[in-house]
């Protein structure tokens, strides 16, 4: 099965929040020579993705980090008219203390020791769950880590759902510090559950699970939005639609109705062509290849784009042509050789397509796998911080005659006026608080799952409210919402 998209960050030379990065240090002006002074000794769980700030540099300088870092982090350099801002980023692999010192110019040195801990500490808000959302949260725990004042507060960190050096999926993973290991939540069903059914810290003092990011929409089976139950709290707005290669057999638009009969393998077969041909939907004599993700068919987790789709489109159970490649073809990756075919349709996220085709760092190698440093690709500055294009051959279609997406280059975005029903909402799910007025568990004693989330996911909190996590949203692909904040 092919890796998932990884992390990897190369020295920039661009402004400060072109990353929606929140710049919290100011140049400091040189002193006398050989000047050392020392920054901030950050602190980053093992195997989850983030970044940490190692120092302010004065403006114009070209920063120099030593050691360098571990084989999957790395360095990078943002610029703004008043700093330069070094930051470590990536999946720390191993435990210790490192010091780094970096070297602003000939007269100005500055050390940081980032320590490593084999997991997020208790009090941590964490999260497991979506793929579609996973780089967007991993750009979050960035962004409003680096405005804490303190490691006394409650920190955000989310864990990919498959493991994001390696590829592998359903590990083991330490959640937090304190809880006892699980097998790694592999999409939003998955996240909800361990969320619902999971353990707490051995003190009893905290949930190991707070918050599952989800690209679904709330299910009869879930608990409800009341006393012992979970809320859908809003973040942003998604789309989903169906995607080709650019050379394709495929006409320009199709209806839900022709979607279904794909996906159904009941297309008719009309004008003297064969059944499932794309002759018969308005395209060209062949044969259609309908394909859908691994999580798609007899799977237990997924519950991710596809199930939307499926969904949406109005099918239970796909038709025996449909093909997941022998269970090799993920969620919104379309370098799978088998998808680059003319005959190959395959549903897509809309947000996710925009983040990797506009925003994000070609990989190192058409496959997309990591190559020696245990990386995909290494974004520049203008780029996401998270995340490699991993879009492949692969083009967004019309659905009704509508296309899914406006503008052109980093101001394409979600065509709001796409079909409705192929409108997606993205939330973090999170446990019921009957003792706040939006029943987001807040900052009283006792409130569910020990961390208060209102803070961050509430219509008042971070995530909401920052302009920093509202360019986040837009760099990777999606809407913000005027709801953001509401659970469901």
């Amino acid at each position: 099965m092919p890796m998932r998209r990884l992390i990897a960050i190369a020295a920039t030379t661009t402004t400060l929040g072109t990353l929606g990065v929140t710049a919290t240090a100011q140049a400091q002006q040189a002193g006398p020579a050989r000047q050392a002074s020392r920054g901030a000794d950050p602190t980053v769980p093992s195997g989850v993705e983030t970044a940490v700030s190692l120092a302010s540099c004065p403006a114009g300088s070209s920063p120099a980090v030593a050691p360098g870092p571990p084989a999957a982090v790395n360095v990078v350099i943002q610029r703004s008219s008043t700093a330069v801002a070094v930051k470590l980023a990536g999946d720390w692999l191993t435990t210790g203390s490192t010091t780094f010192t970096v070297k602003c110019s000939a007269t100005v040195t500055k050390k940081s020791t980032v320590t490593v801990t084999a997991a997020p500490p208790e009090n941590a808000a964490v999260g497991v769950g979506a793929d579609t959302l996973q780089n967007l949260t991993n750009q979050f725990s960035a962004d409003y880590n680096a405005i804490l004042a303190s490691s006394a507060n409650s920190h955000l960190y989310s864990w990919d759902s498959t493991n994001p050096t390696t590829g592998a999926i359903g590990d083991k993973i330490a959640v937090k510090t304190n809880c006892a290991s699980i097998r790694r939540p592999d999409g939003s069903s998955q996240g909800i559950e361990q969320l619902v059914t999971g353990q707490s810290t051995s003190d009893r003092k905290f949930d190991c699970v707070n918050f599952a990011p989800s690209s679904r929409n709330r299910e009869f089976a879930d608990p409800p939005l009341g006393k012992g139950g979970i809320g859908f709290v809003v973040l942003a707005g998604d789309a989903v639609t169906w995607a080709t290669p650019a050379t394709t057999d495929a006409p320009k638009s199709l209806t839900t109705a022709q979607l279904a009969e794909i996906y159904s393998c009941s297309v008719p077969g009309v004008n003297g062509f064969q059944p499932d041909n794309w002759a018969d939907l308005g395209g060209k004599n062949a044969p259609i290849r309908p394909f859908l993700p691994t999580t798609a068919i007899g799977a237990d987790q997924g519950i991710e784009t596809l199930s939307f789709f499926l969904a949406a489109i109005g099918v239970d159970t796909p038709g025996p042509c449909v093909s997941t490649d022998n269970n090799t073809l993920q969620d919104n990756d379309g370098v799978n050789p088998v998808l680059n075919s003319p005959a190959a349709i395959y549903p897509y996220s809309v947000g996710d397509y925009i983040a990797q085709r506009f925003h994000s760092a070609k990989c190192l190698n058409s496959s997309c796998m990591p190559g020696s440093r245990g990386v995909i690709c290494t974004p520049s500055g203008t780029q996401n911080t998270f995340g490699c294009d991993t879009h492949g051959p692969m083009v967004l279609k019309e659905i009704n005659g509508v296309a899914p997406t406006t503008g052109t280059g980093g101001k394409t975005s979600i065509n709001r006026n796409f079909p409705p029903t192929m409108i997606d909402s993205l939330a973090d799910v999170v446990p019921f608080d009957p003792n706040t007025a939006d029943h987001i568990p807040g900052s009283e004693s006792g409130a569910p799952g020990g961390v208060n989330l209102e803070k961050i996911f509430g219509a008042s909190g971070w995530a909401c409210t920052s302009k920093t996590a509202k360019t986040d949203i837009k760099n990777y692909g999606f809407v913000p919402l005027e709801s953001c904040g509401i659970p469901t």
